[in-house]
């Protein structure tokens, strides 16, 4: 009896260490993740492959594919699987997935559009912010939560068949002259694009347009029909966009193709999908003159960690990967790209890019602020609405 009695106490203590082991929150596995090395934490991603883990991550953009072959080709023991979420339907799809326990749904996500990853991931506990320790020196606080892992630039560039558009003041781009030669793709269809205009209605962003708009006309702008100097620009800009293109990469190519002197707001890496005997037809708007006002708009993509993953060090790893040089500018990853921009200060584009560092483009882009856009959603977004047509 008492050796039976020796045997279940034994036993107990056994089992009572198996849910501290086999237990661990991804919320304390990320924060003991991030004291980490990476040699160390490879060592704990090869535990969860042994145990079956992948590591299944959606992305809104493609070159995280890239990145994630890379990834695996430094650390060969690792297995990940990559699948592309279009924009509109992500968090849609997360939100169903995450915890419901659908085989191989996403330990993580890239994502866009940083309002709604706050409200209906972050907020509800779905996901988990990560940031390793190592990096706050070289990664701005406001990037590190939740993390950022790449900046994303839309751009005007138009068609010089016609020679120089001579816009030297986004003002311009309301006027009759524009009527449906200025591409855009629709702000309810396009997060970014709706983030980017209500972002103009910000204080800040407001008094650059009325700065402009007195540099273009000659005089103060002054409360009439509308209540803002952003609302009235919102009203003329959206009254003369013309949205044939429901996507960035058919816009890029086919402004180069089509009638001179179109112009698009659109993202700046889908130069890549124009065909090069048109190249030449496009012009950065930006880089031919400085614009009054402002000449596009950035947007970050974030990494956040699913609440139910079995994986969570191994996803620390990726991140940590992602926010390296060896894994921004690896082969054919971000870096090779123009219109990608790292977070870490210590990455540089290559010199051979028709492209500027991330630091060029704080005083002429607009950026997201999560907490603004949050804040006015509901109220801009009707405004915006309708006169989308």
């Amino acid at each position: 009896m008492k050796r039976f009695l020796s045997l279940l106490l034994a036993l107990m203590m056994v089992l009572s260490l198996v849910p501290s082991a086999m237990g661990e929150s991804v919320e304390d596995a990320l924060a003991a993740a991030a004291k980490m090395t990476n040699e160390e934490l490879y060592e704990k991603a090869k535990e969860e492959m042994s145990a079956g883990a992948q590591l299944n991550f959606y992305s809104t953009t493609s070159f995280a594919e890239k990145a994630a072959n890379n990834f695996m080709a430094a650390y060969p023991e690792l297995k990940l699987v990559y699948a592309e979420i279009d924009d509109v339907e992500t968090y849609n799809i997360l939100t169903k997935t995450i915890g419901s326990g659908v085989k191989d749904s996403a330990d993580m996500a890239l994502t866009q559009n940083g309002p709604d990853l706050k409200t209906y991931l972050l907020d509800e506990g779905l996901a988990h912010v990560y940031f390793p320790e190592a990096m706050k020196d070289v990664v701005a606080a406001d990037a590190q939560d939740p993390a950022i892992v790449t900046y994303i630039n839309s751009l005007l560039i138009y068609h010089n068949g016609n020679g120089s558009a001579n816009v030297t003041n986004i003002w311009q781009l309301t006027e009759e002259e524009w009527k449906d030669k200025v591409f855009f793709k629709n702000p309810t269809n396009e997060t970014v694009n709706i983030n980017f205009l209500i972002m103009l209605t910000s204080p800040e962003w407001n008094a650059k347009l009325e700065e402009a708009y007195a540099s273009r006309y000659g005089k103060a702008w002054e409360k009439g029909e509308f209540d803002s100097c952003a609302l009235e620009f919102i009203d003329g800009f959206l009254a003369n966009v013309n949205y044939t293109y429901t996507s960035a990469s058919k816009m890029a190519a086919g402004i180069a193709s089509g009638a001179p002197g179109n112009m698009g707001l659109f993202v700046f890496s889908k130069l890549r999908k124009v065909d090069e005997a048109d190249r030449g037809n496009l012009t950065i708007l930006q880089f031919e003159n400085k614009v009054e006002g402002f000449s596009g708009f950035m947007y970050p993509i974030y990494a956040t960690v699913f609440k139910d993953t079995e994986c969570p060090y191994t996803c620390a790893l990726f991140i940590n990967y992602l926010l390296s040089e060896e894994g921004f500018a690896g082969n054919k990853s971000w870096n090779s790209s123009q219109g990608y921009y790292s977070p870490n200060k210590s990455i540089l584009k290559p010199e051979d890019l028709e492209d500027e560092p991330y630091e060029y483009w704080l005083d002429c882009l607009v950026f997201e602020d999560m907490e603004y856009i949050d804040e006015k959603f509901i109220e801009v977004y009707e405004f915006i609405a309708t006169r989308v047509g």
